[in-house]
C-alpha cells in the first residue's frame, strides 16, 4: 500500500529527532575517560582471609586413639588419630557420621618408625627424648631444613581429609632450661615462637585448624592464634586454669588425665568437677592412648 505525503513527512521528522538524540548521547559519553583494569587505591582496606577451618567450641566431646586398633564407633564429635596410620577412607567414614578428625603429628621429635624418617638429615636430629627412648629431639632452629619437611606432612594431612592438626612436642624448649642442653641444640622459648608461628601459618594456609599442646608459657603470645588446646594432666600438674582464656574466647580445651597419675575415682569425683567449672572437655586415658577411656558424666 502507498503511504500519504503527510505520513512520510511525519515519519521523517520522527527519525530526525531520534538521530539528534543518539548523537548528543554519544557526545556526552565520549567526555568520560575509560579505565581498563584500574589500579586499586592505596587507601583500600586489606582483604581479610576468611577462616574456613573447623574451630571446636568449649565442651565439644572428644576422643583420642593413637594405636592401630581404631574403634568402629566413637561417641565423640572430635576424634584425634595418628596422621600416618589413619587412612583417607577411615576419615571419610568418620565424616559421614558427622565427626571432625584431627591428625597427631610430632613436630618436635624424630620418630624412626615413620615412613618419612629417612628424609630428615642427621644434623637436625639431637639427643634421645627422655621417656621415649626411640625418639630424638629435632633442631627446631633449623627452619630452612625442617619446615619444608613439615610442609610435606601437612600436605599429607590435607590430602587425607583431616580437619586439624595436633602438633605434639612444641614444648621441647623445657629440656634446655636453666642452662641444660637436653635437646642438644640449646633451644630457647624464642626459637620455639619462631617455629610455632611458621607451623600455624602452614596449617591455616591449608584450611586446617591447629591446637596448642601443653606449653602454658606460650599462652600470652599464641592463645589467640591457636584454634583449640590439648593438655596432658593439667589438673594433676596444676596448670589447667591458665588455659581458661581459650574457653573465654569460645575455643575448646581438651584435657587428658592419665591413669598412671589419676585414678578413675579421683577423675570422676574431682577432675570432672574442676573441668566443668572451666568448661573443659576432660577424659581419662592410659599413657599409650589406646581405646580405653573414661568420660565425665554429662
Amino acid at each position: 500500500m502507498i503511504k500519504s505525503v503527510s505520513a512520510i513527512h511525519s515519519l521523517s521528522l520522527f527519525l530526525f529527532i531520534i538521530l539528534i538524540f543518539f548523537t548528543s548521547c554519544g557526545n556526552s559519553r565520549s567526555n568520560i575517560p575509560v579505565q581498563n583494569n584500574p589500579e586499586p587505591s592505596s587507601k583500600q582496606a586489606p582483604v581479610k582471609k576468611s577462616k574456613n577451618y573447623y574451630i571446636p567450641e568449649p565442651m565439644s566431646s572428644f576422643s583420642i586413639v593413637l594405636g592401630d586398633n581404631i574403634p568402629q564407633n566413637f561417641d565423640a564429635r572430635v576424634i584425634d588419630l595418628d596422621a600416618f596410620s589413619t587412612t583417607k577412607e577411615q576419615i571419610a567414614t568418620l565424616h559421614e557420621k558427622g565427626k571432625k578428625v584431627f591428625a597427631y603429628i610430632s613436630v618436635g621429635s624424630w620418630e624412626p618408625y615413620r615412613p618419612d624418617s629417612s628424609d630428615f638429615p642427621k644434623e637436625i636430629i639431637g639427643n634421645i627424648y627422655p621417656g621415649w627412648e626411640d625418639e630424638k629431639f629435632f633442631n627446631i632452629k633449623a627452619l630452612d631444613t625442617l619446615l619444608p619437611l613439615m610442609q610435606k606432612r601437612f600436605d599429607m594431612v590435607k590430602e587425607k581429609g583431616f580437619d586439624g592438626i595436633e602438633a605434639d612436642n612444641i614444648d621441647i624448649y623445657t629440656a634446655d632450661t636453666d642452662g641444660a642442653d637436653g635437646t642438644g641444640f640449646h633451644i630457647t622459648l624464642a626459637d620455639t615462637r619462631a617455629y610455632i608461628s611458621a607451623l600455624i601459618k602452614e596449617a591455616h594456609d591449608r584450611n586446617l585448624s591447629i591446637g596448642q599442646k601443653n606449653a602454658p608459657e606460650l599462652i600470652e603470645t599464641y592463645g589467640d592464634l591457636f584454634d583449640w588446646a590439648l593438655l596432658e594432666d593439667p589438673f594433676f600438674e596444676k596448670y589447667a586454669s591458665v588455659f581458661q582464656t581459650y574457653t573465654q574466647n569460645n575455643k575448646a580445651v581438651f584435657s587428658l588425665s592419665y591413669t598412671d597419675n589419676t585414678s578413675k575415682e579421683t577423675f570422676l569425683s574431682q577432675v570432672c568437677e574442676e573441668a566443668k567449672l572451666l568448661k573443659f572437655t576432660a577424659i581419662l586415658k592410659d599413657r599409650d592412648l589406646t581405646a580405653y577411656e573414661v568420660k565425665c558424666p554429662r
